[in-house]
């Protein structure tokens, strides 16, 4: 057997690189920053020992993969805040980081939970940066909403008794929709944040479409016992 070139081992290891971020993407979207990098290795078909070959901690590897993310969702208030209507804008906003975080469990660890940087594998440098990345783009989506929430309330369409801080509350509400009946109704995040909008109106003439049906009573019963860790 011939023996492998440089150009042959350069082309594996950019295979194995594509190959481990393509499954970290997945495992963290699916389960959430708690996942480790075992897991990561094994999605990804590689030994554990090649992870650690091109990333040194898991911090590295969630920094490398979800600070580009942070940044969306930046984009989203930026998008937001210059629409003309501050309501509109506002749904916008609240609708479209609401489908982010809940379609992608590792960045609701970042953004809402915030639970990345308690399970660092002890790597300072990567750890600052990740804390960085989230405060940054944390501050900017908050600047952007307040002066996004201050219109809406001069244009009389928010009530006149929501801040801005209000608003980081509602999205652990509806996030919490979103891991309690993952299984049952994916989208069942939808419905709480339709009552959720429509507790938002300064006034109102009915109501607006949630999206996704009610749970049933069997689905309810199923979502209720994993949360209780009942089999």
């Amino acid at each position: 057997m011939a023996p492998q070139t440089d150009r042959t081992l350069r082309s594996d290891a950019r295979a194995n690189l594509e190959r481990i971020l393509l499954s970290a993407r997945e495992v963290f979207t699916s389960r959430g920053l708690e996942a480790t990098l075992a897991e990561v290795a094994e999605h990804a078909g590689v030994g554990v020992g090649t992870v650690y070959r091109r990333f040194a901690s898991k911090d590295q590897l969630i920094e490398h993969l979800f600070v580009s993310r942070l940044q969306d969702v930046v984009e989203v208030s930026t998008a937001a805040e210059s629409m003309p209507d501050p309501w509109e804008g506002l749904v916008y906003f609240f609708t479209e980081s609401t489908r982010m975080l809940a379609q992608d469990r590792g960045l609701r660890d970042l953004v809402v939970a915030g639970r990345a940087l308690p399970h660092s594998l002890g790597d300072p440098a990567t750890q600052g940066k990740l804390a960085g990345a989230v405060g940054t783009a944390q501050g900017e989506i908050h600047r952007r909403t307040a002066a996004l929430v201050e219109r809406a309330k001069e244009a009389g369409a928010l009530r006149d008794d929501f801040e801005s801080t209000d608003l980081p509350l509602l999205t652990q509400a509806v996030q919490a929709a979103a891991d309690f009946a993952s299984a049952e109704s994916p989208e069942l995040w939808k419905r709480v944040l339709g009552f959720a909008l429509d507790g938002l109106r300064a006034t109102r003439q009915g109501h607006g479409a949630l999206g996704v049906p009610a749970l049933t009573e069997d689905e309810l019963h199923r979502a209720m016992n994993r949360l209780h860790g009942v089999h």
